[in-house]
């Protein structure tokens, strides 16, 4: 018995090492008139990657984002969005070349932009300084409560819900179509005005990361919201993406990294 539960262990182990690389793409149609709709499929429109939760770490060293580059980069966005955990703890960057996630960061094409904001584990140990530079040195515009216009497009970005200062009063651009990011996804209960944004995107969550069913784990920050799309208004939806590393045991289970496409 102790064999065979040994066994079991193992395999289930290694098949969850299996699942933490295996990647998964979704594309999304955004449409919008009196109503926000989000359906399966693309458009020959402006197109939008969100990728989130990179947690680059002892276990998810830089050489790992070849592939998300490779994918991200063959799909040709026009723009990318990074919501939040870019590392997983300063303390390991500090011993560190932390130019390498920069480096990496920069090989991501994108002819009209590329914005970020800071999740909680960005913050830790004071690392948020050291992963702004690195987001800035990857060619990415870092948005702390604050808005940008590209072309009829508004993005906008808060800062992390729990060790960052967020300011939920930020107002989008006047634009055609409003964006917002936010790391945690339960930030929304503080909006005073969900309307101000067509879609909410947010990370943090890694979808449970190891989702057992009938118990799927739930961390601080996405209790309300851990995975897929919420119509939250008739005009505002969020969709909260599982990320591409993990934190604490760097294994999944029923939860694959994602790399999410909005074609508007």
């Amino acid at each position: 018995m102790f064999l065979f539960l040994s066994v079991l262990v193992i395999v289930f182990l290694l098949y969850c090492r299996y699942l933490t690389y295996q990647l998964t793409e979704k594309h999304f149609k955004l449409t919008k008139d009196t109503k926000l709709s989000i359906q399966t499929g693309t458009n020959d429109g402006l197109t939008i990657a969100q990728i989130s939760d990179s947690h680059f770490s002892a276990f998810y060293k830089p050489k790992r984002f070849d592939s998300i580059i490779a994918r991200l980069n063959q799909a040709m966005p026009d723009i990318v969005l990074f919501t939040g955990d870019l590392i997983e703890n300063e303390r390991y960057w500090q011993t560190h070349d932390s130019a390498a996630v920069s480096q990496q960061l920069a090989r991501i094409n994108a002819p009209k932009g590329k914005s970020a904001i800071l999740g909680n584990h960005d913050y830790r140990r004071d690392g948020h300084e050291a992963v702004s530079d690195m987001l800035t040195a990857g060619g990415f515009i870092l948005l702390t409560n604050q808005s940008r216009l590209v072309d009829q497009l508004s993005l906008t970005g808060i800062d992390d819900g729990q060790m960052g200062r967020p300011d939920y009063s930020t107002k989008p651009e006047k634009a055609d179509f409003s964006i917002l990011m936010i790391h945690e996804p339960d930030q929304i209960k503080h909006l005073p005005k969900l309307e101000h944004f067509d879609l909410i995107l947010a990370g943090h969550s890694h979808g449970g990361q190891i989702r057992f069913p009938l118990f799927p784990y739930k961390n601080f920050g996405s209790k309300l919201y851990d995975q897929g799309i919420y119509r939250l208004t008739p005009q505002t939806s969020l969709v909260v993406n599982t990320g591409l590393g993990t934190t604490g045991p760097p294994l999944r289970f029923r939860v694959t990294p994602e790399i999410l496409y909005f074609h508007l």
